[in-house]
């Protein structure tokens, strides 16, 4: 259930979410500059539309994180329109998004992405 929106940001179950205090790890920082190079040889215009949907995905982080099922671990939210899925924690009052890989990807190599627990 969300609350109302306040200036910071969402509040749902009593929990504040501040989409400044969402952090991307290094690995899924990677996963973008892997992404991006697989969409590259298709034109800029697809880079550029894959970026904006996750940008979109992102920012809805601050009113809907925490209600998606979770997947190897982490919560686990779809890319719009692209195969891509983005991991991420929750923290605190922060959202550390873990990776964003490509939903093609096998079980046993989106295990491996997170390395052993």
């Amino acid at each position: 259930m969300t609350g109302p929106k306040s200036k910071h940001g969402w509040m749902r179950e009593g929990r504040h979410f501040d989409m400044a205090r969402e952090r991307l790890t290094a690995l899924a920082e990677f996963d973008l500059v892997e992404a991006q190079d697989f969409y590259a040889p298709n034109g800029g215009w697809v880079v550029d539309h894959f970026m904006q949907n996750i940008d979109k995905a992102l920012s809805d982080l601050a009113e809907t994180a925490g209600i998606h099922s979770q997947y190897y671990g982490h919560y686990r939210v779809g890319v719009p329109h692209f195969p891509f899925s983005i991991y991420y924690d929750i923290e605190g009052d922060s959202i550390i998004v873990k990776a964003i890989l490509d939903d093609r990807f096998g079980p046993l190599r989106i295990s491996a992405h997170f390395g052993p627990k």
